[in-house]
């Protein structure tokens, strides 16, 4: 029955689209124009994998499945300065591996909903209130706001506001809070989605702009992770840190991001640092040349257990797979169970991106993982050293439409003597389909 409703969704929508946008064309108000968008969005993923959690084939918890998300999105402008938006989102899962796991429709919840008012009272002032997305840099510090539902979104409850200081040039200040659960606004179908471990918030400054030829960032941000019934340990973390692009010379150009964190976790203090550069290249021609070359670094620190201060490096507002998809789970035995919690983590990389053909794009990446510290104690990862081992990614994307896209995602990983003698290699796949109109 759910899947009929879905399919009477979708074709409704397809349908009444064209109307909407064309009535809210033909009636503006005298004043200023008004334009009301209805949009859709359905993504379909297959994925895959074996032992990427605990690197041991013999007690495997692999994992088969299909994500189905859909969103619908109601925009609407009475004028040119204010928006008011709402997007509604559902995602349902299938296993067909592990056995025995229930089938349900899930959750309908509202993924963005918030007003904006651009040059606020005629001011260069933006103010956006409500559930959004907040995207800062390369999403270093700030992408996602709740990682334990996956992709299903990345929202904030978060007020913003950007004041622009000219030219590309922009100052952003926002407070955002986000609960264990949605329990701000109404949910159809209720499940309890878990979103984070414990309650944050998180204040924050940040800087981006262009100085001639170089890119420059910077920010200050607060998050307090609060205690709650089942994690008796809070901290208070606040993130100085930069981003600068520099182009060398035509087609070359390095990045570069590093932050310090001091504070507090529970009743030690804080200390680390992290940050990544890379360097990338572009070629004008070749078809059987990569368009894009990348050599890279990471570095994420951790914690010695021979100080009395914490070291590890917190990623604030971006658990996310930012540098690979599969290895967020490995991550999760060494942090209590939080997955993509990238800390005590380094790498060099590379990367090569082709176009074969004018709507296709393969990449291919290697990263050779490293950790500052050690792992502790006989457990999980369990090994001595220092080397975590070497991962493979190759993605293909493509699009088929201007409405259809999509790609092909395998990863593989095989561990080096930061983890136990025996721990196993793991390989990993993702198919997508993305339909938006």
């Amino acid at each position: 029955m759910h899947f009929f409703l879905r399919l009477l969704l979708i074709y409704g929508l397809i349908g009444i689209q064209p109307w909407l946008e064309v009535r809210a064309q033909d009636n503006p108000t005298p004043a200023e124009s008004s334009s009301f968008k209805l949009s859709f969005a359905e993504r379909f993923r297959f994925v895959t994998w074996d032992n990427a959690i605990n690197l041991d084939k013999s007690n495997s918890q692999a994992s088969t499945f299909t994500r189905h998300r859909t969103s619908v999105t109601a925009q609407w402008k009475p004028t040119d300065r204010i928006e008011i938006l709402a997007k509604l989102t559902n995602e349902f899962r299938y296993y067909f591996h592990p056995k025995g796991k229930d089938f349900s429709i899930h959750e309908f919840f509202f993924d963005n909903l918030y007003v904006q008012w651009k040059d606020a009272a005629g001011l260069p002032v933006s103010l956006k209130l409500g559930r959004q997305n907040i995207n800062l840099g390369e999403g270093f510090v700030v992408m996602d706001g709740h990682p334990l539902d996956g992709s299903r979104s990345i929202y904030f409850n978060a007020a913003r506001f950007d004041f622009h200081l000219g030219k590309d040039k922009n100052l952003i200040f926002f407070y955002t809070y986000q609960p264990e659960t949605d329990d701000i606004l109404p949910i159809v179908n209720d499940q309890d989605q878990m979103l984070i471990e414990q309650p944050e918030e998180g204040i924050g400054l940040y800087y981006s702009g262009k100085h001639g030829r170089f890119g420059f960032d910077a920010y200050l941000i607060r998050k307090n992770i609060l205690c709650n019934d089942t994690h008796a340990v809070g901290s208070g973390i606040n993130t100085i840190g930069s981003r600068i692009t520099v182009p060398l010379m035509k087609n070359l150009s390095i990045t570069g991001e590093g932050a310090v964190q001091c504070g507090t976790y529970g009743d030690a203090d804080r200390s680390s640092v992290g940050g990544y550069c890379h360097l990338d290249y572009g070629l004008d021609e070749g078809l059987f040349l990569p368009k894009k070359m990348t050599l890279g670094a990471i570095w994420l620190g951790g914690d010695d257990p021979e100080t009395d201060k914490w070291e590890g490096w917190d990623p604030l507002f971006s658990r996310w797979p930012k540098w690979s998809e599969s290895y967020i789970y490995t991550l999760i035995p060494e942090y209590g169970g939080r997955v993509a919690y990238w800390s005590n983590l380094s790498s060099l990389y590379g990367t090569l991106e082709f176009y074969p053909a004018r709507p296709v794009r393969l990449t291919f990446t290697y990263h050779y993982l490293t950790a500052p510290e050690p792992s502790t104690g006989a457990t999980f990862p369990g090994g001595e050293g220092h080397t975590r081992g070497h991962l493979f990614i190759s993605q293909m994307t493509f699009r088929l439409h201007r409405t259809l896209s999509g790609h092909l995602l395998w990863e593989t990983f095989s561990p080096g003597d930061f983890y136990k003698s025996d721990a196993d290699d793991f390989h990993w796949f993702r198919c997508e389909l993305y339909y938006r109109l």
